[in-house]
């Protein structure tokens, strides 16, 4: 009788750890998906940020009027270390970030109040320009 007690008690000790190992695992997956979704979020926010900065300078810019001028600095990557492209579209008055999230393309919008804008819209991360009013008109480069 008494083996039988010690097979009982090894058995439901298995039974309990096994159950517990599941449960945690459960709670690992559920963080593990919410700190990808946080850190979704955040990257999102710094791509945010960077378009409606840009976007901000060149408004900030075209309203202060002839011979204003301000030198804006594009990083070479987002604060979360993703890679991103970011264009500017005069006929659309947009400012473009484009970045890769786990394989996915995202993307984000700033608005301009301006269509007349010339010079380089594709702009190369890391370097700084000066975006600057000539003749009512904005010139990037």
């Amino acid at each position: 009788m008494n083996h039988e007690k010690k097979a009982q008690i090894s058995t439901e000790f298995i039974m309990i750890s096994s159950i517990a190992l599941a449960v945690f695992l459960m709670v690992f997956t559920i963080i593990d998906r919410r700190d990808d979704e946080i850190y979704s979020g955040l990257t999102m926010l710094y791509a945010k940020t960077e378009a409606d900065s840009l976007a901000s300078s060149i408004n900030t810019v075209f309203l202060a009027g002839e011979g204003a001028w301000k030198t804006v600095s594009i990083p070479e990557t987002l604060m979360t270390g993703e890679e991103y492209t970011i264009n500017i579209y005069p006929s659309d008055r947009l400012v473009e970030i484009r970045w890769n999230y786990s394989g996915n393309s995202r993307q984000y919008a700033a608005p301009l109040i301006t269509a007349g804008i010339d010079g380089d819209m594709n702009l190369s991360r890391g370097t700084a320009f000066i975006v600057s009013n000539i003749d009512g008109g904005i010139v990037i480069g």
